[in-house]
């Protein structure tokens, strides 16, 4: 992208930074990063930015956000559906002790 401004260079660093985080699986780092990120949009996106912003500019910037947005939820939710599936096995498990536990003791 050219034209960019310092804050949308900002905005886009953190954006990378919030990616390349979910892809490491720190998901702490990633949360801290999105409430660090969310002033500097609702900054770029005030009326009085936007009405000294490029249009075409501003439309590129948002579809990378949103490119990069669309990667970091796809890595969410592998993730939430990975842990899902873990607490699925080990609330079979616990149940298969305790059915295990009550048929020892009759």
């Amino acid at each position: 992208m050219s034209d960019l401004t310092p804050e949308t260079k900002k905005l886009l660093a953190m954006c990378r930074s919030i990616l390349t985080a979910a892809e490491g699986m720190e998901w702490e780092r990633v949360a801290r990063l999105e409430r660090e990120r969310k002033p500097l949009i609702e900054k770029l996106f005030s009326p009085a930015y936007l009405e000294k912003s490029d249009n075409e500019s501003l439309a590129r910037l948002v579809e990378e956000v949103q490119t990069i947005d669309g990667k970091v939820m796809s890595l969410i939710e592998a993730e939430r559906n990975q842990a899902a599936q873990e607490l699925r096995m080990l609330r079979n498990s616990r149940q298969r002790e305790q059915a295990y536990r009550s048929a020892e003791n009759e």
